[in-house]
Order: structure tokens, then C-alpha cells, then sequence
């Protein structure tokens, strides 16, 4: 998966469809030499960036961060996580985003909590250099819920979302709220034989870097 920064100016409104908001930009040249590239920004509509996109005017000038590939034709796509205006400059000291890269621990089961169903689950990663394995509780909600439960024991996986912390009887706690799962099926061709180590919560970087990242 690959996080771009690029600063956009706005070539179109935007447009919706399908229950997504599609705004078309072109990068800012560094010099009067370079040609821009042009750019695709794509988000659901009720994500909180989406929102800010259906907003943006022809020419206005943008900060936009978020994983982007590369089609065909030569434009870049990108799902932003940070859409920076002159008005909401302060949003960049705000963001609030973690990336968990590892192998899945013990399967959990969803549970239900009104009309919703949540399933909190660890991930683990050890650095090949460092001896103590790092967990993280994940707690993924519906959609997400569902498919953080289903997954296999030690399946490679990036978990993408936001981090904040809670209080119980004087203690605090770090939540790790998931908004994207990404992950590697067992059994695919492009992965090593031993992409992950669920014993030991290990998990390859090859591994990783072999995930195919889609909007």
C-alpha cells in the first residue's frame, strides 16, 4: 500500500455515484517544467472526507494524504484520509491515524451491542531485530466486524483506523478502532511459504508488501 502527500489544485466538481464522492485534481508542479499529474479523489460520501470533498471549488488549491495507485491511462487515485484547505489548516495538526501490520492472533467471535456487532481481536508484530513480539487489540465494528472474525489464525494483515484511549476503575486503556482491513489470503502464490508465525506473531514483510491495495 502506498500513502502519497500531494498538493492539488481542483479540476472539477464533484461528482456522486454509487454512494461515493469522485472529485478530479491535478498535482502543482515544483517548476514551470514539469507536467501535472492528474489526480482522482475518491471517498464515501458519508465519510467525514467525503463530505469536505462535495464541497471543494473549481482551482481551489488543496493538501490531500491517503493511499493511492496508479491506473492505466496515467492517473493516480487516491482514497484520502486528510483533505487540507486554508480553512481547515488546523485539521493537519489533528490526524489521528494508525497502521497495524502483523499477524492475526486467536479467532474471536462478534458480538452483538444493540443493532450493531463488534469483534475485538489482537494482531501481533515482531521486528526482526527486537525479541519482545508487540500486540494490539484491535476493535473492528459491522462490515468490519464481520471480517476481522472470519479471518484465519495468523493471516498477514494491515489494520488501518483511529487511536484513542478510555478510563476504567483509574486505569487507561489504548483502542485501536478499525476502518480498513487489508489483508494477504493464505495460500496465495505471491506470498513466502511462511509469511506469518502465529506462535511467535510474526509476520513477513514480503508478506505485506505483496498486498494488493484496491478503492
Amino acid at each position: 500500500m502506498n500513502v502519497f502527500l500531494l498538493g492539488l489544485r481542483i479540476t472539477d466538481k464533484a461528482q456522486g455515484a454509487d454512494g461515493k464522492v469522485n472529485v478530479l485534481a491535478e498535482s502543482l508542479p515544483s517548476s514551470n517544467k514539469r507536467v501535472s499529474t492528474k489526480v482522482q479523489l475518491i471517498q464515501k460520501e458519508d465519510h467525514y472526507v467525503g463530505k469536505l470533498l462535495k464541497d471543494l471549488e473549481e482551482k481551489q488549491e488543496v493538501l490531500a494524504i491517503g493511499p493511492t495507485k496508479a491506473t492505466p491511462d496515467g492517473v493516480l487515485q487516491m482514497q484520502p484520509m486528510l483533505v487540507v484547505t486554508p480553512e481547515n489548516f488546523s485539521d493537519i495538526l489533528a490526524i489521528n491515524t494508525f497502521m497495524a501490520c502483523g499477524g492475526l492472533g486467536p479467532k474471536s467471535e462478534e458480538n452483538e451491542v444493540g443493532d450493531s456487532t463488534v469483534t475485538n481481536r489482537s494482531i501481533a508484530w515482531q521486528a526482526p531485530d527486537d525479541k519482545e513480539t508487540n500486540w494490539f487489540k484491535l476493535t473492528a465494528w459491522n462490515e468490519h466486524s464481520k471480517q476481522l472474525s472470519e479471518l484465519a489464525n495468523g493471516t498477514p494483515t494491515i489494520a488501518v483506523g483511529r487511536v484513542s484511549t478510555s478510563e476504567k476503575e483509574n486505569k487507561q486503556y489504548l483502542n485501536y478502532a478499525v476502518e480498513q482491513i487489508l489483508y494477504l489470503p493464505k495460500g496465495t502464490k505471491s506470498a513466502p511459504k511462511k509469511a506469518a508465525d502465529p506462535d511467535k506473531g510474526q509476520v513477513s514483510a514480503a508478506a505485506i508488501g505483496s498486498i494488493n491495495f484496491s478503492l
